[in-house]
């Protein structure tokens, strides 16, 4: 091939040379337009020396290259094709493929590609259907075979709609739920007081039920005294010991038979500062499961004014031989309180903390044993103070105090079934179901709005009631307390008064209805002050026991919410905690005074009306009168015991003559005629003594 014919370019001889800089384009400007060089023989030649030796291959083309560096002469990508040597055109070679090779296609035995079923959209992949012949028997085209289009266009779209979720179990069913309290009733009733009244005789012998005049608490001589500030109770199980919590990471067990201190449990292994609020015996009562806050020993908090707090953990003693048996990590701040629960047979610890969580813990058979742990978690909850388990739910559904309101929550699936509205404008820090004894009179704060039913009604048609409707479905009493905020002005009045609250919790009659929380009546009373953090209330289904900040205890009826009671026994220090003995006539209350006041409640008898004892009076002085005169005439013959015999029997006399005449009032009631009895006999006495 001659060297002066056109030479057609490969497209591996074009990009022999790149000058990369601008200074390397200014040196070489002389030879840059003949940059691509071409030998003449171009299968057989190779590359020898620098570019600046070789015999370029002259070209009759002009006109710019494509970019930069390429010189007159250069062809463009239009005209280039690749040849071999006698000029005939060679295919292209196939382009590289960037990333991994690609997957080999699925064959099936026969060497046949296997074509994979295409997912429709949505949340769900299509279902792969066999087909018949027969053209009724193929899919609409949601799932499996698409059916065939009848236009242009889109492909028809599966929407959300059409999608068949699987069905969700319903978080609250009441079927379920009475089969489930069947199978495990819960236990609750046993805080509950009986309709019997107390036997004066019996002693301390039957728990307490009525607390008014007739029937007034007697503080016992035996106290129960510590060098610590209390902060909480718990009685075990069967009534026979009482543990008191405080400050000093003490736990205290009381005999309630003989007041008698029987041991001191306290974790002597543990570096820093332990502050115990509660506490909970299992069944057996041969653990003690206790918490509330740990204090770094060389950390102080500007904040907090005290130790650092760090996380706090439960700790279960044994009660026999006082060691810690167990520890249960997670809380961050204080523990407020611990509830033992069985559910569906097995065990589990519930557990509030001022960190804002609600944790449930599953324990092994022994209580000791931690299987595993979940907490409840909102993301709204600031702290969370106490927990009470719904009536007649098998122990699944809990009420918890937290922050303002009150949260009915799952146990089983730790999640958060309904958040009802605030009961207080601080805080509520204690609630607790009870089944009352007596139905309680509503008291509406705000007129109740109802729907007016006759025909034809708008909206605007409504009616003013005067007490709740009856419930639609089945419900349970629930009664709490809370912390009002402080005047703005000195911060140290409340700006309302402080209540206790009775509700009525209404179950829904569907699966996954709503719960109805009513407000019943609010206890309340001038002296009532109980704007202080972590108090318990208690109640036997008759009254309910209100501590307040000033060392005070207010009894209040449910039923009529009048003051039966108010109990004074610890100065002006602030009272915690208070408890009804399960079994015995007992009360028990705890302060920060370090003692626990323990009562019982006697029996009075019944005054007589004004009448009778006006009559009474007049017939016993009658009466009395009579025996001097025969005294007097006597006293001659009788000796000084005779006339004594004789003033009595005068006495007796006058005494039946009375009874006769008012029968009702004084013999039908025995402890009315024994109060007349001792009355004679006193009477008696002072005129002969």
């Amino acid at each position: 091939m001659a060297a002066n014919d056109d030479i057609i370019l490969s497209e591996e001889e074009i990009d022999v040379v790149m000058f990369d800089s601008d200074t390397e384009l200014s040196k070489s400007a002389g030879t840059s337009r003949k940059s691509r060089v071409s030998y003449a023989d171009d299968s057989d030649s190779d590359f020898q020396g620098s570019s600046s030796k070789r015999t370029p291959a002259p070209s009759k083309r002009g006109g710019r290259g494509r970019g930069r560096g390429r010189g007159r002469g250069a062809t463009t990508a239009s005209t280039r094709k690749n040849v071999d040597a006698n000029g005939e055109e060679l295919p292209e070679p196939p382009k590289a493929r960037r990333g991994r090779p690609p997957k080999p296609k699925p064959v099936d035995e026969d060497g046949n590609p296997i074509e994979k079923p295409k997912a429709t959209r949505g949340r769900k992949k299509a279902v792969v259907k066999e087909f018949s012949d027969h053209e009724d028997d193929f899919d609409d085209g949601v799932y499996g075979k698409p059916a065939k289009r009848t236009g242009k266009g889109k492909a028809r779209q599966t929407t959300f709609d059409e999608i068949v979720m699987p069905a969700k179990e319903p978080m609250f069913d009441p079927v379920q739920l009475r089969e489930l309290a069947e199978r495990h009733p819960d236990t609750y009733w046993r805080e509950l007081a009986t309709d019997t009244d107390p036997d004066p005789s019996a002693g301390l012998t039957g728990r307490i039920d009525f607390i008014d005049e007739d029937h007034p608490l007697e503080l016992l001589s035996h106290s129960i005294t510590d060098q610590m500030a209390l902060t909480g109770m718990s009685l075990s199980p069967d009534g026979t010991l009482l543990a008191t919590f405080g400050s000093t990471g003490h736990v205290h067990i009381w005999d309630t038979d003989t007041f008698e201190c029987l041991t001191t449990l306290r974790d002597r292994s543990e570096a820093n500062i332990d502050e115990f609020f509660v506490g909970q015996f299992t069944p057996n009562s041969e653990y003690l499961i206790v918490g509330g806050k740990l204090k770094d020993r060389k950390r102080w908090s500007e904040a907090d004014e005290d130790n650092h707090i760090m996380p706090c953990p439960l700790k279960i003693f044994n009660v026999l031989t006082g060691d810690v048996v167990s520890r249960l990590e997670g809380h961050s701040e204080e523990i407020l309180c611990v509830k033992s629960v069985v559910y569906k047979g097995e065990n589990y610890y519930v557990t509030t903390s001022q960190d804002g969580y609600i944790r449930r813990w599953h324990m092994d058979s022994d209580w000791v044993v931690l299987l595993d742990s979940k907490e409840v978690t909102d993301g709204v909850t600031c702290m969370a103070f106490t927990v009470s388990f719904l009536p007649n739910t098998g122990n699944r559904y809990f009420m918890a105090s937290t922050d303002d309101h009150v949260t009915l929550m799952d146990l089983e699936t730790c999640l958060i079934v309904q958040r009802f509205d605030p009961i207080y404008s601080s805080y509520c820090d204690c609630g607790k179901f009870v089944e009352l004894v007596e139905e309680p009179l509503y008291q509406a704060r705000k007129p109740v709005i109802a729907e007016d039913e006759e025909e034809g009604a708008t909206s605007s048609s409504r009616v003013v009631v005067s007490s709740l409707p009856e419930p639609a479905g089945p419900f349970a009493y629930f009664v709490t307390r809370g912390v009002e905020l402080l005047d703005a002005e000195d911060n140290t009045v409340s700006s309302r008064p402080n209540t206790c609250t009775l509700h009525r919790l209404v179950y829904p009659t569907e699966p996954d209805g709503t719960f109805e929380l009513q407000e019943i009546r609010r206890y309340y009373h001038d002296d009532y002050l109980s704007n202080s953090w972590l108090i318990r209330l208690a109640s036997n289904g008759r009254y309910i026991l209100a501590p307040t900040l000033n060392g005070q205890v207010f009894v209040f009826s449910i039923a009529t919410g009048q003051v039966a009671s108010v109990l004074r026994d610890h100065d002006t220090i602030e009272v915690r905690d208070c408890k009804f003995h399960p079994t015995k006539n007992l009360l028990f209350t705890c302060s920060d005074d370090g003692t626990v006041k323990a009562y019982r409640s006697i029996a009075r008898p019944k005054c007589l009306d004004a009448s009778v004892e006006a009559d009474v009076e007049m017939e016993c002085a009658t009466t009395v009168a009579a025996s001097e005169n025969e005294r007097a005439l006597t006293s001659e013959f009788d000796s000084p015991q005779t006339a004594t015999d004789s003033h009595f029997n005068g006495l007796k006399e006058g005494v039946e003559s009375l009874a006769v005449r008012d029968l009702d009032s004084v013999v039908s009631d025995p402890p009315a005629a024994a109060a007349v009895s001792v009355a004679v006999a006193e009477e008696g006495t002072k005129q002969d003594p």
